[in-house]
């Protein structure tokens, strides 16, 4: 077997690769404020690329687009944060109480039919799904504030982000263009085509989500708050980062504000789950196609099945992830393909 420059050429890429990743496997924990500059770089960047079109130098475009977030971001938190402070404070008293009262409603659920006539092994099997279903509550509030404290305690890395996001975007294009120089030139128009491919499936899945997701929060929070259901701004949010999930995000989203509806009555409970099904049929048949449109290509089986490998392989986190990688996926493998076939 004759061993070409080629073969060598590519074999000593694919070892650097590798090596590369490997290295910023070890380093991740130091990554986040890079990785959360580029996501925001990416989220700005048509943006500032629609202002710089209307003939405003880049600079100038990247601190228009950075003073009107900031001043969203100001407006909405000035009135935003001391709410939110004040419904964590409750629902950190609260939350003992809460718990307890949890636990009276499923032991007198499980006295109600354990004295039906219901066969030994389903009454075990119910006695089994209530307390797997309590542990993964107690669970679930805990992951919550656990990730509200690890945000809380990397706040050095969030601050600097929108700065590096700065840099990202002022040289986007000279960057893109060094990524390319690195490549041989017979790869790069294919390279182009597949970045090009992939920023349209990602924008999809990224941008279009992101916004639906903002507007699903907006429509819960308002909903709960006109219900009278206490912490309606916390279970909003959470529910708006939740939808970015497709098809169960809205199901894990609505388990939260219907377990705090039920501790005050079953006729809220199920106002406040007639709500999430009206946002969810809303967001189905008119938000979301209205704003998503067909961008990220998958099948509805396709993406269930991504979402359950990204569950198996990295959790809550993996279920975010799982969609945007499989779309990515899709499109190298269909380059990829057209290359070989």
């Amino acid at each position: 077997m004759v061993i070409t420059r080629t073969t060598i050429r590519a074999a000593l890429l694919l070892f650097f690769a590798l090596l590369a990743a490997y290295f910023l496997w070890l380093v991740r924990g130091g990554l986040y404020p890079f990785i959360i500059a580029f996501f925001l770089a990416y989220l700005l960047n048509p943006a500032v690329g629609y202002l710089e079109g209307k003939g405003i130098k880049r600079v100038w475009a990247i601190a228009w687009v950075y003073v009107l977030l900031f001043a969203c971001l100001f407006v909405v938190g000035s009135w935003l944060i001391p709410v939110l402070i004040r419904e964590l404070e409750g629902f950190g008293q609260e939350l003992p109480a809460m718990i307890a009262k949890g636990e009276e409603l499923v032991v007198a659920l499980q006295s109600q039919y354990q004295q039906s006539a219901l066969p030994h092994s389903l009454r075990a099997a119910l006695d089994n799904g209530l307390t797997t279903l309590q542990a993964s509550l107690q669970s679930f509030v805990a992951g919550i504030v656990g990730g509200i404290m690890h945000m809380l305690t990397h706040f050095i890395g969030l601050a600097i982000s929108p700065v590096l996001a700065f840099y990202l975007l002022h040289d986007w294009h000279e960057l893109s263009a060094a990524v390319l120089r690195t490549l041989p030139a017979r790869w790069r128009h294919e390279t182009v085509l597949i970045l090009r491919d992939v920023d349209g499936v990602l924008s999809g899945v990224i941008r279009g989500q992101v916004t639906v997701a903002i507007i699903v929060g907006i429509l819960v929070s308002t909903g709960l708050y006109l219900l009278d259901v206490r912490y309606a701004l916390i279970i909003g949010i959470l529910a708006g980062a939740l939808d970015i999930i497709p098809y169960f995000g809205a199901f894990i989203g609505a388990t939260p504000a219907v377990t705090v509806a039920l501790l005050t009555s079953p006729l809220l409970a199920f106002k406040v789950g007639l709500l999430f099904f009206v946002i969810h049929q809303l967001e189905g048949t008119v938000i979301g196609p209205k704003i998503l449109g067909d961008n990220i290509g998958l099948h509805p089986l396709s993406v269930i099945m991504f979402l359950f490998i990204g569950e198996e392989l990295g959790g809550l986190m993996g279920m975010l992830l799982g969609v945007p990688a499989g779309a990515v996926g899709k499109v190298l493998l269909s380059h990829l393909f057209r290359i070989l076939i």
